[in-house]
């Protein structure tokens, strides 16, 4: 008797399970133990549910995979804004590679406050580095956003507009950094340096520097992991150091720039120097430079023929200051950067 109501309760299990299936009864899936054990309705692969049974556990399932492997140990997760790990990594990015203080400071050296004052000259003429501590003469009354949306738009919060040469390859700075970088200048004693700042006319822009306008980067940018290795370099050479921003070729009114192929004219406290080829080219390049000769570089400012940088328009300085995994990094995405022979003129 009671093996009899384990079958007719499976037969119900069943039916249940399947209620859009009407007529005559079928025999239950699976097989039936011996002994009069209960039975074991269904094989491993024959479950056969409703469509709107089964897409539940569908999307259980893809949002399981998908978690998973979101939940990786190459990207840590952000530091909060305003947290001692987000001002350390931003100080470190600020110190290091992108090399705030070389512009605005006066002395243009690591450590020195960043209060404006270096001149330096772009295409519209002499322009001297404006002051970046949280004094009402510097970024003060600026918000988190107004600084962000300087680094994406080149807007400053007046509705003027930024040359985007001074930032170049910024506005793809991550998230993660340029929340950090924000926490650290947002963190530093206040410096009373009233910089006067120029002003580019309307027939200045749309002449000059009509083909400069630089696209607004809307949107979250994701923080890229250094597990690999050539495009954390890429977007550390990029989007972080700005190494094109003095590399490129000029491209002038209709010729195209040329990356990193040098000959640009750069301008610091009245002088002037020629910025050189940094591809791989073997003749006007770094491409009879070892992995370690242009490690070296990074950290001494000495080339493979003992030759010293000059540090007043190269910022090794802070770039000695990089984290080895960065300077790995960029020095493996420069060893795979195109050959170009001879800079564009």
């Amino acid at each position: 008797m009671w093996g009899a109501v384990r079958v007719l309760r499976a037969r119900m299990t069943v039916s249940h399970l399947r209620p859009w299936r009407v007529g005559r009864a079928r025999k239950p899936l699976g097989r039936t133990r011996k002994h009069g054990s209960a039975p074991f309705p269904f094989l491993p692969g024959q479950c056969s549910l409703h469509p709107m049974q089964r897409w539940p556990l569908t999307l259980t399932v893809l949002m399981t995979f998908v978690l998973g492997a979101c939940s990786s140990d190459d990207v840590p997760p952000p530091p909060l804004p305003g947290s001692s790990a987000s001002v350390g990594r931003g100080a470190q990015l600020a110190g290091g590679l992108a090399a705030c203080g070389f512009c605005h400071s006066l002395q243009g050296k690591p450590g020195a406050p960043l209060s404006g004052g270096r001149t330096m000259s772009d295409m519209f003429g002499e322009v001297v580095g404006p002051n970046i501590t949280v004094s009402p003469a510097g970024i003060g009354t600026w918000s988190e956003s107004d600084v962000r949306t300087l680094m994406r738009a080149n807007k400053r919060p007046d509705e003027t507009y930024l040359y985007s040469w001074f930032h170049k390859g910024n506005e793809w700075m991550s998230d993660a950094d340029l929340t950090a970088l924000i926490a650290f200048l947002r963190s530093l004693p206040p410096v009373e340096n009233v910089v006067e700042r120029r002003d580019i006319s309307w027939i200045e822009r749309n002449t000059t520097g009509f083909f400069t306008a630089a696209a607004e980067v809307k949107g979250y940018v994701p923080q890229i992991s250094s597990r690999f290795r050539l495009q954390y370099g890429e977007y550390l050479t990029n989007s972080v150091a700005g190494c094109d921003r003095c590399h490129a070729t000029p491209g002038g009114t209709f010729g195209s720039s040329e990356y990193l192929a040098g000959g640009a004219e750069i301008v610091f406290d009245g002088e002037t120097k020629i910025a050189p080829n940094i591809t791989q080219s073997k003749g006007a390049g770094i491409g009879n430079w070892s992995e370690g000769d242009l490690t070296r570089y990074l950290r001494t400012g000495v080339t493979p023929a003992g030759r010293e940088v000059d540090k007043r328009f190269c910022p090794v300085e802070f770039y000695q200051r990089a984290t080895p995994e960065e300077i790995d990094s960029v020095v493996a995405y420069l060893r795979s950067v195109p050959v170009v022979e001879e800079p564009q003129s």
